[in-house]
């Protein structure tokens, strides 16, 4: 979990620490954290919840995930994880010790489509420029646990509810003077990455944050029904992790957005992986659909071949069983019999 602090929310709209998010598009379960579902086979999250629920080969033998926006994964469709990708320079947070984490980032490939109800894409340079100017809403949903209480009560359970947590957006800039209101500047262990955007919120009495749970929680502007991809939830400057009020310590935390390159650049293998996954599920579909085809024709040309075996036994045999006429003669009668092999009467003689 990271140090997000996030906008307060109204009391009348809001469960405490956020607002209920049941039913989100995007929003899923990742282990006992969260994730983001950027399309149909890709979900986004950061690396330590991989790394803490099972590891990259647990998650790529035995992981899942499950429909958007659920509460509980009882009785949930499962959609396996077929490939789990991450930078090669992740650096777990270390929250006992001031160590930045490193491309805390992670991206999972599944093999099969989750229906994706609202389009997301990788926020640009620029619009994220334009979000810090504009004060855009910057939302995050996850599956923190909603209330400090509930941290102990609850521990790893799953069976809760998505969060929406709203702040805004600061530029690289603005981080940077963020930090100077420190009078002894940042733990020299935090190195804040060139060209990162923030998130702020000061930790006041009954304001919204982040808590365990929401780590893979993914940052975004909502425009014309499109979510603009900000980042993933980023380590800054951490007073104890979703605390109770009455512990809290008075000074602000900030959760880092990094450069999104290392994040584009993780969508983009994946994006190839599924590109290439589809390929051969076209290929292998059109070799079934060609097989079924071939054994159509083959049934249809089987059945018209022996419909016409059939039809010409029957001809023949119906040939074999026509009746005949002929003409018998017995002085001036004259008689007609008509049979299968008809023979003239006694005493009469065939003409």
């Amino acid at each position: 979990m990271f140090g997000l602090i996030l906008n307060s929310v109204s009391l009348a709209h809001s469960v405490e620490f956020g607002q209920d998010a049941t039913g989100d598009p995007n929003a899923v379960k990742v282990g006992q954290g969260s994730g983001f579902l950027f399309s149909e086979r890709i979900v986004l999250t950061v690396g330590h919840v991989i790394e803490r629920t099972g590891g990259i080969a647990y998650w790529e033998r035995d992981g899942v995930i499950y429909s958007p926006g659920i509460v509980t994964v009882d009785g949930q469709k499962t959609y396996k994880v077929k490939k789990v990708i991450m930078s090669v320079n992740y650096l777990a947070p270390d929250y006992d010790k001031p160590i930045q984490a490193i491309d805390d980032l992670a991206v999972l490939v599944l093999s099969e489509d989750i229906p994706l109800t609202k389009k997301a894409i990788m926020a640009t340079e620029e619009q994220m420029r334009r979000f810090v100017e504009e004060k855009s809403v910057v939302e995050l949903v996850g599956y923190g646990i909603r209330t400090s209480s509930e941290n102990e009560l609850m521990g790893q359970k799953n069976n809760r509810p998505p969060t929406k947590l709203t702040s805004n957006l600061m530029s690289p800039e603005m981080v940077i003077d963020f930090y100077k209101q420190y009078p002894n500047g940042l733990p020299s262990a935090f190195k804040i990455q060139a060209g990162s955007y923030g998130i702020v919120q000061h930790r006041e009495l009954g304001k919204s944050q982040l808590c365990n749970g929401d780590s893979g929680s993914a940052f975004f502007v909502e425009e014309n029904n499109v979510r603009y991809v900000l980042g993933m939830t980023g380590q800054g400057i951490i007073n104890n992790p979703c605390p109770p009020p009455v512990t809290w310590f008075g000074s602000p935390s900030m959760s880092w957005v990094n450069p999104a390159f290392v994040l584009k650049d993780l969508i983009k293998t994946a994006e190839k992986i599924v590109e290439e996954d589809k390929k051969i599920e076209f290929a292998q579909a059109e070799a079934v659909r060609l097989a079924v085809e071939l054994k159509a024709k083959q049934e249809a040309e089987a059945k018209a071949a022996a419909d016409l075996k059939a039809k010409q036994e029957a001809d023949v045999k119906a040939a074999a069983l026509k009746k005949t006429t002929i003409t018998c003669l017995k002085g001036k009668l004259v008689k007609k019999v008509t049979a299968l092999k008809p023979v003239c009467p006694k005493g009469y003689t065939k003409k």
